[in-house]
């Protein structure tokens, strides 16, 4: 058996793995990851290796004379895996080719996009929060509206006249700020594979900015929301639920308060309240997804619709390089911009008990 059907194999073990009650999932993310990185990385050669017994295939014979000029070599842009590789090897302090250092010339030493592709990836993987509030990709001021009052419908008698609906929107200011993460790592990070450096760059940056982009969301729903009690109990729970409406109502608590406060007011004789459902074993009160993050304070429960929190991102996050003598080490820094506002207070509520 190849590596390649090591892989194949190991990933169609996992599938098997994941719906096991007691499987660590954020491993098996991890090990899924990485599994799909070195299959890439293995199928990109072979598609080079077969490309080049093309080549010499096709050039079998004798040539006597040929006037033909030489082709110029190819640039390859910001969004190729040959400027990746050229990048990223650049970034370790390796020596670079002639064709990748033309390549990285050409852009400036623009980070490749793939390597954003790649932070961004485990960006949305650790900060979950922001497939679920309203998301604008500008790394730039913007003025955001959200839609406020919004009067029903109504019936029309014909020929009538009609009058406009007063409906209103409410403006959201955001000015996305850095959000950065250095890391530090022995000269050691040189000796790495270009795909494995890849790989560790990516989780140990876009990890870090997803964990502040979570606790920046939670704390501008926390500030907003108003209180509903003081006290975990299930009277309050509905209070609380009761107080929020719209298409994207959650509860936000970390897992201490839904395992200490919220699961204890269940009930199996009289109603299932708090219920755990789907392939990922989510909880539910009254139906109601709860979100867990460890972000929200203990005794605090959260409710509202996610929608109405509106943040605001780069499209892209800068990497830069420095090497430290002192220490003989590398520093690498990551860099996002990103601002979260509350576009309407009222469709957020909270319970602090503390």
């Amino acid at each position: 058996m190849n590596r390649k059907e090591e892989i194949e194999a190991r990933l169609a073990a996992i599938r098997s793995e994941m719906e096991d009650p007691g499987a660590d999932l954020d491993a098996l993310t991890e090990e899924v990851r990485n599994l799909k990185e070195e299959l890439r990385t293995i199928n990109e050669t072979a598609e080079k290796r077969g490309r080049l017994r093309q080549a010499v295939a096709a050039g079998e014979g004798t040539v006597t004379r040929s006037f033909a000029q030489p082709a110029a070599e190819p640039i390859f842009g910001v969004d190729t895996e040959e400027y990746r590789t050229a990048w990223l090897k650049h970034l370790q302090g390796k020596d670079l080719n002639d064709m990748e250092q033309r390549a990285y010339t050409a852009a400036n030493g623009a980070i490749s996009k793939l390597v954003v592709n790649d932070i961004m990836s485990v960006v949305h993987d650790h900060a979950p929060l922001m497939e679920r509030i309203t998301m604008v990709y500008s790394g730039s001021k913007i003025t955001y509206y959200v839609e406020g009052t919004n009067e029903a419908a109504t019936d029309h008698t014909e020929n009538a006249t009609i009058t406009a609906a007063n409906d209103t929107m409410t403006a959201v200011e955001l000015t996305p700020a850095e959000i950065v993460k250095l890391v530090q790592v022995s000269d050691a990070a040189q000796q790495m594979s270009v795909p494995v450096f890849n790989t560790w760059l990516a989780r140990m940056l876009g990890e870090a900015i997803a964990r502040k982009i979570n606790e920046k969301i939670i704390t501008a729903i926390t500030n907003a929301a108003t209180s509903a009690g003081t006290s975990v109990d299930a009277a309050t729970v509905q209070a609380l639920l009761g107080s929020v409406k719209g298409e994207g109502v959650a509860i936000l608590c970390n897992r201490k308060t839904l395992y200490t406060k919220l699961l204890p007011i269940q009930d199996n004789s009289k109603s299932s309240i708090v219920k755990f459902e789907g392939a990922n074993n989510a909880a539910y009160v009254y139906g109601v997804e709860v979100l867990p993050d460890d972000n929200v304070a203990d005794g605090t429960v959260l409710a509202g619709d996610m929608s109405k929190a509106v943040g605001a991102m780069g499209e892209d996050i800068t990497v830069r390089q420095a090497y430290d003598i002192d220490t003989n080490s590398h520093k690498y820094l990551g860099v996002a911009v990103f601002d979260v506002k509350i576009g309407i207070n009222s469709a957020f509520a909270k319970i602090a008990a503390g």
